[in-house]
């Protein structure tokens, strides 16, 4: 067998940690916020298709995930660096990141929750499972690598319910 460097396996394995992925949760009836993730991946647990992400306490976007089942999402191409990085560096509390971005959001009926109308691909999702990742958990130099200041994430598992693919 060749020895091979792990970044070079080109899957979903890289997608989101290379390309960045717009996660959207949410619903008709309690409203919906997105936030950009960089950590998170995809694989089989339960017999089911799943994708995991991180979303840090302090977000925004963790009161919409904690309330619904429905998540998004939404991976769009190099062109929209600049918005990924505006979806990630802002908050919905302050600041409509939609119009400051030009990129837009539909409510997908059949599903009840959003998705970023301009993406490559999209993954809707519906929340499985949480595990509030805490201090007592990780080792030391995890914790001062990524948690000096104590923002810890929450560990979300979501079933891929469906794959959309952008044909334009």
């Amino acid at each position: 067998m060749l020895k091979k460097d792990i970044n070079s396996y080109n899957g979903f394995f890289n997608e989101i940690n290379n390309n960045w992925a717009i996660l959207t949760c949410g619903d008709k009836f309690i409203g919906s916020n997105s936030m950009t993730v960089s950590w998170g991946g995809i694989g089989y647990l339960w017999d089911k298709p799943v994708c995991f992400v991180f979303v840090r306490e302090s977000r925004h976007t963790k009161k919409f995930i904690d309330k619904s089942d429905s998540v998004t999402l939404s991976f769009l191409s190099d062109k929209y660096k600049k918005a990924l990085a505006v979806f990630g560096s802002k908050s919905g509390k302050d600041v409509d990141k939609f119009k400051e971005t030009g990129l837009h959001k539909t409510f997908d009926l059949d599903y009840n929750g959003y998705y970023v109308c301009e993406s490559d691909y999209v993954l809707k999702c519906k929340k499985l499972f949480s595990l509030d990742i805490t201090k007592d958990k990780l080792p030391d130099y995890i914790k001062d690598d990524f948690y000096k200041n104590e923002d810890y994430h929450t560990l979300y598992v979501c079933e891929i319910k469906q794959y959309l693919v952008n044909e334009e």
